[in-house]
């Protein structure tokens, strides 16, 4: 009879610890950081490369069309290199597009010409598009009305990219 009062007792006090301890509340979740709805987006449109010294020739004009903050387009007329549009604040996400012609009088063309141009879209330090093929080239003005003769749309450029 002891033993089973002994083991009765046990059995009590054991079931009286493990009812008595406090739970430890669960580590409280932190809010997740909200995701942006807005982001800053330039367009550019550079004059010279890092890796070549030529500069295009300022006989060029351009007429650069991009999508504004609004989602309409934006159009900038004789334009000269290098361009940089003003930071716009976008809702996102955001179908960023910019394109761009240029254009040239033939009596102003310099005997070296040097033309073409880099493009790019960012948002903050972030590169959205960075036009493919972008590219300055320099050549005899003869060469380059040649070129030209040959490959009409290479005085036009296009480039566009999702900012998310």
């Amino acid at each position: 009879m002891k033993k089973v009062t002994f083991l009765l007792a046990t059995l009590l006090i054991g079931g009286m610890m493990l009812t008595g301890c406090k739970k430890d509340d669960p580590k409280p979740t932190p809010d997740p950081t909200p995701t942006p709805t807005t982001a800053k987006v330039t367009y550019k449109v550079d004059n010279k490369m890092t890796t070549l010294p030529f500069v295009t020739s300022d006989c060029f004009k351009y007429t650069i069309t991009y999508v504004g903050a609004d989602g309409n387009s934006v159009t900038v007329n004789d334009v000269t290199l290098p361009w940089t549009s003003p930071e716009l604040t976008v809702k996102l996400p955001f179908d960023a597009k910019m394109e761009g012609k240029y254009t040239y009088k033939e009596e102003e063309l310099p005997d070296q010409v040097a033309f073409g141009q880099i493009t790019s879209i960012v948002s903050g330090n972030k590169p959205i598009a960075n036009g493919e093929g972008d590219n300055i080239a320099s050549t005899t003005k003869a060469g380059f009305l040649q070129y030209i003769s040959q490959n009409p749309d290479a005085v036009s450029f296009s480039l566009s990219g999702r900012v998310e």
